[in-house]
């Protein structure tokens, strides 16, 4: 048994270092950040909801409308007419019958008829309003 410590030439010392550590360390600080960020949901929009103290989370699966004060509709951050509405609605209620419409308080109660109309034709089985939760 030899307790001599080896010896590393000047060649064997630059193969010596081992980075899989290193790496690991990296992997796990990403999954970290991964996990812990927030990710961005559909209020982006600047809109005044209205606030209810029964409100509930929605689920994943549910389209998201938005209707801001100047009864403008947007589906996924893109801008639409009622009546330019319908086909892409109908491709997103085809997995889900499920719709959310986030209105502003300001919006027009006519303006969100027209949507709800608009969603019941293109094949929506639930319709939600989407509020904020009271405090």
């Amino acid at each position: 048994m030899s307790l001599r410590r080896p010896r590393f030439d000047e060649e064997n010392a630059v193969e010596a270092i081992n980075i899989s550590p290193l790496i690991d360390v990296i992997f796990i600080l990403l999954i970290f950040f991964i996990v812990t960020m927030s990710f961005a949901d559909g209020a982006a929009m600047k809109l005044e909801v209205p606030k209810a103290a029964s409100a509930v989370r929605s689920e994943a699966s549910a389209v998201t409308l938005v209707l801001d004060e100047d009864s403008s509709v947007f589906l996924d951050g893109v801008r639409y007419g009622v009546s330019s509405l319908q086909a892409p609605l109908k491709e997103k209620l085809a997995n889900t019958g499920k719709i959310v419409i986030r209105c502003d308080s300001r919006a027009n109660v006519k303006g969100l008829v027209e949507i709800m109309d608009c969603a019941k034709l293109c094949g929506a089985r639930e319709i939600y309003v989407g509020v904020d939760k009271k405090k």
